[in-house]
């Protein structure tokens, strides 16, 4: 069985910054959600972004909790639920935004209904966490976790008893629109609208419903090609799905890892069960960057009624490998050593 690894990221939580900080002609303007909020101290702008206390804005943008554990060095916050909301939305659409030709014909497609998804257009613009400089000469190395996830923190300020974070940290922790406008001066936060998230979610789980039992089937796999625990999720039954959510948060609705990865699925097995029960066993190359194993899976597809709609569910997950999947399967691949096999030239 493959372990998940958590990889620490750059999540870079501002400690002493090396590069000057930079002085605007007029106040700082800090607009949360719209409206004018004052200024904490110690705020000041450096080079494009400015510094701001990390307990200050965990408690503006409603994080359950903040901790500062002093022996490990080491900040612990709990965000909200809409965090959780947004990364579910962040895996739909992921999963759901079509590839290049030669890539997609490696996954399994879309169903048409799922094609005519109007999927949101989520903020990309490439966020800094810390500096060059930061990274090469940290002076004040701190861990952040975020809802149980460590992060390296590099270029973090301490002033005062207060830890400082670079702005971009924002948008990182809680999903919200950052932007500083150096003009005017104005840096504005806009927090992710949780009710917005929730309705757009629910009508992307409408229009995946599988209307057939092979497209159960194939939704379960390119959630795992695209290592989407959201469209993995939206295969479930409600009973599965109950059982599957604690997992599935706890992982920011991302499954497998980047080594290795799921290819093309095959079904090796379909076997009929009932007019409205299917079992299939599928396999698929287990790819890294030096070869592939095979993995296998079987699972059950029921025809049920959810919400007075009627559709396809994966109802047993009877064999699998835990490091893709959502749930923990009726029985799974013996801990031992994996065999690749190398990649053809």
């Amino acid at each position: 069985m493959k372990k998940r690894k958590v990889i620490l990221s750059s999540l870079a939580l501002a400690m002493t910054l090396s590069t000057a900080p930079v002085f605007a002609s007029q106040p700082l303007t800090i607009q949360i959600n719209g409206s004018v909020t004052s200024t904490p101290p110690g705020v000041h702008v450096v080079k494009d972004q400015v510094m701001i206390p990390l307990r200050w804005a965990c408690e503006q943008l409603g994080a359950r909790s903040i901790e500062w554990d002093e022996k490990f060095k080491t900040v612990s916050i709990e965000t909200n639920e809409t965090y959780y909301a947004f990364a579910k939305l962040s895996s739909y659409v992921r999963a759901l935004t079509p590839r290049d030709q030669g890539k997609e014909t490696e996954m399994w497609p879309l169903s048409e209904n799922a094609k005519k998804i109007s999927l949101p257009t989520l903020t990309d613009r490439t966020v800094t966490l810390d500096f060059p400089e930061q990274r090469a000469e940290p002076q004040n190395l701190i861990t952040i976790s975020i809802n149980g996830l460590p992060y390296a923190a590099y270029g973090t300020e301490i002033q005062n008893g207060r830890i400082y974070v670079l702005s971009d940290w924002i948008h990182e922790i809680f999903k919200a629109d950052v932007t500083y406008d150096q003009k005017t001066n104005t840096l504005s936060i806009q927090a992710p609208d949780k009710e917005k998230i929730e309705k757009q979610i629910r009508m992307i789980e409408e229009a995946l419903i599988p209307a057939t039992p092979e497209e159960a089937l194939k939704l379960w796999g390119r959630g795992e090609q695209t290592r989407s625990g959201a469209l993995q999720y939206a295969a479930l039954s409600p009973e599965l799905r109950e059982k599957a959510m604690e997992q599935v948060k706890d992982r920011g609705w991302v499954t497998g890892g980047s080594s290795p990865w799921v290819g093309p699925i095959t079904v090796k097995e379909e076997k009929k069960l009932s007019d409205t029960a299917v079992q299939y066993t599928v396999t698929y190359p287990e790819i890294t960057s030096s070869g592939s194993a095979t993995g296998t899976e079987t699972f059950i597809v029921e025809k049920r009624t959810v919400n007075e709609k009627e559709g396809w569910f994966i109802t047993k997950l009877l064999f699998a490998n835990p490091y893709y999947t959502i749930i923990p399967a009726e029985s799974q691949p013996p801990e031992e050593p994996i065999t690749y096999i190398p990649l053809p030239n």
